[in-house]
């Protein structure tokens, strides 16, 4: 009789063990998912608070308000305005929006001197310099205004109009800033000018160096203004954030969140 209890406890220990193993493992996959899910629960409300302060932010922009640019006030300006993401991407547009105005009042300036002093045919050119800043000015401010509705509304499309234009516009100033034709002052002038046998070639010279370093720096900040636009237009206003890894991408980024369901743990 005890040989046969012996056996009788040796069948059954080896059963209670993968029970008990088993309990053991399905507490732990209880506390891990209840772990979880009170972090997505986190991450969800996090993500609500901050659609909700982006609502915020788009109803306190007053667009009627017209104040820029400064004397002429034709359209509604205002970085404070904007979310910490949002003002960061339309702040690069902006840069890149006075890099080109600078350049263009460099022409007009290094073209009246030039004139001034003698050198043939400037005369006309100070004309071209002068449409240029009203035709090209005129295209700026709208990509600028394009890219400060488009992400304090939150719009695809003026976003989108913003890095046509200024793509364009980027390729404009590459060119502004290499070649040496009309009016233009690129960095080929700055060769010429120096085998020209002027008073105002030593002028002509550095002043060509000055206005197409600006053109440079003005298409490199119109790469980097494309590139903010582009990742704010794709990821929305958690661009350029530790959740913008986690944010849903192309059409989804437009889809409301999906509500999470509890389970009793």
């Amino acid at each position: 009789q005890q040989l046969q209890l012996a056996n009788l406890l040796l069948r059954i220990a080896p059963a209670e063990a993968p029970e008990r193993s088993h309990t053991h493992t399905h507490r732990s996959a209880r506390v891990k998912m209840t772990s979880s899910t009170i972090k997505g629960v986190n991450d969800i409300s996090k993500e609500l608070s901050s659609q909700a302060n982006s609502s915020t932010a788009k109803s306190a922009i007053k667009w009627d308000a017209y104040n820029y640019p400064p004397l002429l006030s034709v359209i509604h300006y205002d970085l404070s305005e904007l979310e910490g993401g949002g003002r960061r991407v339309v702040r690069w547009a902006h840069i890149h929006y006075l890099l080109v105005l600078v350049a263009l009042l460099m022409n007009v300036l290094i073209n009246f001197v030039l004139a001034c002093g003698g050198v043939p045919d400037k005369g006309p050119h100070v004309a071209y310099a002068f449409f240029n800043v009203l035709i090209l000015g005129a295209l700026g401010l709208y990509g600028e205004y394009a890219s400060f509705k488009g992400v304090g509304l939150g719009k695809s499309a003026l976003m989108n109009r913003y890095l046509l234009l200024a793509l364009v516009m980027m390729v404009a100033e590459f060119l502004f800033s290499l070649l040496a034709v009309v009016n233009w002052n690129g960095w080929l002038q700055a060769l010429k000018a120096r085998e020209l046998n002027h008073p105002l070639a030593a002028f002509w010279c550095w002043a060509a160096v000055a206005e197409s370093s600006v053109w440079t720096l003005a298409y490199l900040s119109g790469a980097v203004a494309i590139y903010h636009v582009y990742q704010f237009d794709r990821l929305g206003p958690l661009a350029f954030t530790s959740k913008a890894a986690s944010r849903p991408k192309g059409k989804d980024k437009d889809k409301p969140l999906k509500s999470v369901r509890l389970s009793r743990v």
